[in-house]
């Protein structure tokens, strides 16, 4: 089994941009209403390898800004389940957030992260953490060099998380010593060629008994997305819960037993994913996780995808909001930094331009039951970076302190 994650790719770029991998996904499957239960990178993919809610497994940001928590070992993660079950596990990762200072690497045999620097618990340390080798030209090759020197003597699970659409940062420095032209368009139109590498390779490694996926964590706005509506504090890049940061593809590309030309269009979550890969392998769930098998959505049973409360949320960096997506409704609570909220109609205003006034009395009560534990949580702790780091980060100006041009996640995004 292949995962791969694109960072930052949201839907519509896909479809318009990763040509090639969407013309082997028709040939597969696609999900078309796939939403991200938080805006940006940590919880998000915690979340795509637990089934759980962020605040269940406790992968976040303070409100401070200055931290990353560390989530304990016991969250139950796919590949650290795949590996218990007989997989050989590797994961090759270019965000620095899933570094090795990140629990999540020891849930893998093999585990590369050299194509950037460990900026340890803390965010927005760019001169840091970016190298020439953070492109996936790199991260192919590192991975096929792996492979060629592993004889394959039983399954296997990759995970390989790009991070040439994200790029540095904001502005012209987004995409320094990148091997693609410098837009947003170019790194994703890169992407696919890489990604389309990886399938055929591995097709021929496991002679088609393959099962590859290709996702995101989360998107961005482009164009006017900040202005519309009630704009800016409200609507943000990787920070506030509209669908631009939160709606992301989601493509089975052919295997063996994939099947052909499958369209979900009910609504579903990023939670949903490990649920769904563990059914297709035939192995157990994790245990009451409120994410759901779509296995048999995508062999065309019946799932009606409306009447879930799909639940997404952002509780770092100074701000704090909570989502519900049901029958076709949004539902947006704010409460850092400041108290408002927000209803929106998918269906005719899927950008989420004007609020709606309606009863919210449902979509309330669906808010409050997702954004409950859900009688599973696991602790989680803020620790400062190792005293080494520490010193790196003086080193370079930051000492410590917040810094705002580095904070903004708008900005430095790391």
């Amino acid at each position: 089994m292949v995962l791969v994650l694109v960072d930052q790719l949201r839907h519509d770029a896909a479809e318009r941009w990763l040509t090639e991998t969407h013309a082997l996904a028709k040939r597969g499957v696609r999900f078309e209403a796939m939403r991200a239960v938080a805006p940006w990178t940590y919880p998000s993919v915690i979340s795509l390898f637990s089934g759980l809610y962020p605040q269940q497994h406790g992968a976040d940001g303070n409100q401070e800004g200055g931290l990353l928590s560390t989530f304990a070992d016991e969250v139950p993660l796919l590949p650290r389940t795949l590996r218990a079950a007989g997989y050989r596990t590797a994961g090759f990762v270019t965000n620095p957030f899933l570094h090795e200072w990140n629990p999540v690497h020891r849930a893998f045999d093999h585990y590369d992260a050299s194509f950037i620097h460990n900026q340890g618990p803390t965010r927005g340390h760019g001169e840091l953490v970016w190298t020439e080798r953070m492109y996936a030209d790199s991260v192919n090759t590192a991975l096929l060099a792996h492979y060629e020197a592993t004889p394959c003597v039983g399954p296997e699970f990759t995970y390989v998380h790009y991070i040439d659409v994200h790029g540095r940062a904001e502005g012209p420095e987004r995409w320094k010593d990148a091997p693609f032209e410098h837009s947003y368009a170019g790194a994703v139109r890169y992407v696919d060629a890489k990604i389309r590498e990886l399938h055929e390779y591995f097709s021929r490694r496991y002679g088609g008994q393959l099962l590859f996926l290709v996702t995101s964590d989360h998107g961005q706005d482009e164009g006017d997305d900040l202005e519309l509506g009630e704009g800016k504090p409200w609507r943000k890049r990787k920070a506030s819960l509209h669908d631009f940061n939160l709606h992301v593809p989601l493509y089975v590309l052919p295997g063996a037993d994939v099947p052909a030309g499958v369209i979900v269009s009910a609504a579903c979550a990023n939670i949903d994913v490990t649920p769904t890969v563990l059914a297709w392998l035939g192995l157990p769930p994790h245990a009451n996780v409120p994410g759901r098998s779509l296995l048999g959505a995508l062999r065309g049973e019946p799932y009606d995808g409306e009447r879930r409360c799909l639940y997404a949320r952002n509780s770092a960096f100074g701000r704090f909001e909570e989502a519900v997506v049901h029958g076709g409704l949004k539902y947006v609570r704010y409460r850092e930094p400041r108290r408002a909220l927000s209803l929106f109609d998918l269906a005719t205003d899927p950008r989420e331009s004007q609020p709606v006034q309606r009863d919210t009395a449902a979509v309330e009560r669906c808010l409050e039951e997702a954004a409950d534990v859900h009688g599973l949580s696991f602790p989680a702790r803020y620790e400062p970076p190792a005293p080494e780091l520490s010193e790196q980060l003086r080193r370079l100006g930051y000492g410590g302190e917040d810094d705002e041009a580095g904070q903004d996640e708008g900005k430095d995004g790391k």
